[in-house]
C-alpha cells in the first residue's frame, strides 16, 4: 500500500509539473509549430521528474532512535575537542614542513543494528576528526552496514564522544 501511495504521489507531481511547465513555455512563445509543441513536451517531461525527484529528497525517511539523540548531545564536545587537535595537527605539519610517517589507515565501523547509515555518516563526519568516506551495506539479508571512516590521528586515535554514543563498534 506505502508503495502504491509512493507511486501515486510521483504521478501526480510528475504530470502537475510537467503540464505547468508545458504551459509555461507555449505562453512565452508565440507560434508554436508541431517540433516546439514536442521539443516542449519532453522538457516539460524532464522537468516534472526532477520536480518529483526534488519532492522525494526534501523528506528522506530518517530512523533516530536515543543513540541519535546521545550522538547529538555530545557533538558539541566533540567539534570543540576535534578542533583543538586539528589545530595541533596543522601547528605540528607546520613545523615539521617535511611531513612524516602518519598512520591515516582508514577505520571500518559496523553500524548496530537499528541505526540509519545516513544519520551515523552526517553525525561522524560533521565532527573535524572523522569523515565517512565509504558506505557499504551488508552483504547478508539484515546485516549491518559497514562504513569507512578515515580519522584525524589514525586507526590508534581513540573513539570520539559522538562515535560512543552511536555505539559504533570498530572492525579488525
Amino acid at each position: 500500500m506505502r508503495s502504491t501511495n509512493h507511486a501515486l504521489a510521483s504521478a501526480v507531481t510528475v504530470v502537475a509539473w510537467a503540464a505547468l511547465l508545458l504551459v509555461l513555455y507555449v505562453v512565452l512563445i508565440s507560434a508554436v509549430t508541431p517540433l516546439e509543441w514536442a521539443v516542449g513536451g519532453g522538457l516539460a517531461l524532464l522537468g516534472g521528474c526532477a520536480a518529483d525527484a526534488v519532492r522525494r529528497a526534501e523528506r528522506p525517511a530518517i530512523r533516530a532512535d536515543r543513540r541519535t539523540a546521545a550522538a547529538l548531545a555530545a557533538l558539541p564536545a566533540a567539534l570543540l575537542r576535534e578542533t583543538a587537535e586539528l589545530a595541533g595537527a596543522v601547528a605540528r605539519a607546520l613545523v615539521r614542513r617535511g611531513g612524516g610517517p602518519a598512520d591515516d589507515r582508514p577505520v571500518t565501523v559496523r553500524v548496530p543494528a537499528g541505526g540509519d547509515p545516513a544519520v551515523v555518516a552526517v553525525l561522524l563526519s560533521a565532527t573535524p576528526g572523522a569523515c565517512v568516506v565509504d558506505v557499504a551495506p551488508g552483504r547478508a539479508r539484515g546485516s549491518a552496514t559497514e562504513l569507512t571512516v578515515h580519522l584525524l590521528a589514525g586507526p590508534a586515535r581513540g573513539a570520539s564522544p559522538v562515535e560512543r554514543a552511536l555505539g559504533l563498534r570498530r572492525l579488525p
